[in-house]
């Protein structure tokens, strides 16, 4: 991927890097393939209310179709329409546009923003009114939504000024459900069969249901008479209330499943020598495994092996935060699926920091080399990358086996004819 970066001065920001073009695709090039794409929804539209036979599709006898096109027909079409998405990637038109690549996207200013379609904005606001219909990162909550499914910005009551909020930014999303399950699905495929230590994945719940879920399976395996080592890999929100994600590595013996035999830790921050949230999951670790008055507390087996990569959040622009840590702790989620299948006996015997380099040298799109981070520049870069294309994954789950035969030529689309 060729995208540019600029540092931004003193001034703007103390250490944050911008996002401002793409070195091989122009505005110019959006704009067309912006300008062709509204039109080819339009054309549906027109098309849908000539032939629909929903009441109330249209603004009534008198009104102005082209106006109605311009405005409510698409809030319309998805109010009438339980498959609204699916019925739109059916037209290879629009279903190219919203599945282009990065490269074919242009990012607009320092707010990490792909500069999408007046149309296309509206498909994703309005789609993720529906459950299991949410393109991640691309579309504004609700509450930011106006009546035709525009996004509206915040402004100041006391100043009239427009205000930032981290859900105006493609930037900035936070990980919705559909973007964890698809991380989760990634991480599942890379869990082998033949692995010497059996490997489990947990994705449901929060930090603390996933350590009971542990347990519980641990104690299902000694009951069936197990006395094999497990390996519990855990990648999760640590609570409701914190929407920061965590990982978390745990080796159990099922005949002793009341106390971990390791306990691996892995955040994305530690300013001070010590992630924010350690205390909090030391009490998360005694509360699932509490052990008998007057002996060592379980979580006394905790171990930091956490990484420094998230930026925080002090003195930065909205705009700017890092909120990207579902794709730091999916990244080092695999790269411990990957050492305990390949050096499990690192996992059993090693020390944390044989454990964290190892980690970190199987990341290469946030570490350089073992234990040296890349760029903040190119990290930034790899994250944009990875929120457009897990949109992209999204629509392509939705699309099905419609995918594979969707060519996806750049001047395809520019073949509509503009009106």
């Amino acid at each position: 991927m060729n995208i540019a970066f600029r540092t931004l001065s003193p001034e703007e920001s103390p250490i944050i890097y911008a996002l401002t073009s793409q070195t091989n695709y122009t505005k110019e090039r959006a704009d067309w393939a912006n300008n062709a794409f509204d039109h080819a929804v339009k054309q549906f539209l027109r098309e849908w209310i000539d032939h629909s036979t929903v009441e109330g599709n249209h603004v009534g006898e008198d009104s102005n179709t082209d106006e109605f096109i311009e405005q409510g027909a698409l809030r319309s079409f998805f109010k009438h329409q339980d498959d609204a998405l699916e019925n739109l990637l059916r037209q290879d038109a629009i279903a190219r546009h919203l599945l282009r690549p990065i490269n074919e996207v242009y990012f607009e200013n320092d707010a990490y923003e792909p500069m999408l379609a007046q149309f296309e904005k509206r498909i994703y606001n309005l789609a993720a009114h529906r459950e299991h219909r949410e393109v991640p990162f691309r579309y504004s909550p609700t509450s930011r939504q106006g009546a035709h499914g525009d996004t509206v910005g915040l402004v100041d009551d006391l100043t009239g000024a427009a205000k930032e909020d981290i859900g105006m930014y493609f930037g900035t999303r936070r990980s919705d459900e559909t973007a964890l399950t698809i991380l989760a699905d990634q991480l599942r495929a890379e869990i082998q069969d033949e692995s010497i230590i059996p490997l489990h994945l947990i994705t449901e719940g929060y930090m603390e249901d996933s350590l009971r879920r542990v347990r519980t399976l641990a104690e299902q395996l000694g009951d069936e008479g197990n006395r094999q080592i497990q390996c519990f890999i855990i990648q999760r929100r640590h609570a409701a209330d914190d929407r920061h994600l965590g990982a978390a590595l745990l080796l159990m013996d099922p005949q002793q499943p009341e106390l971990p035999r390791r306990i691996i830790f892995c955040d994305t921050l530690n300013p001070l020598g010590q992630p924010p949230w350690w205390d909090k999951f030391r009490e998360k670790i005694d509360r699932v495994f509490p052990q008998p008055s007057g002996h060592v507390p379980a979580s006394a087996r905790l171990e930091d092996g956490g990484v420094n990569l998230q930026r925080l959040h002090d003195g930065v622009p909205v705009r700017h935060q890092d909120i990207d840590c579902a794709f730091y702790t999916a990244s080092m989620s695999r790269a411990l699926i990957q050492v305990v299948q390949s050096n499990p006996n690192l996992l059993l015997t090693g020390s944390i920091a044989d454990v964290v380099s190892e980690m970190t040298a199987r990341m290469p799109d946030y570490f350089e080399l073992a234990n040296q981070p890349r760029n903040p520049v190119l990290v930034r870069e790899e994250n944009v990358a990875y929120r457009w294309n897990t949109g992209r994954q999204a629509l392509q789950i939705l699309m099905g086996a419609r995918v594979i035969g969707l060519s996806m030529p750049e001047m395809d689309l520019y073949n509509v004819e503009l009106a």
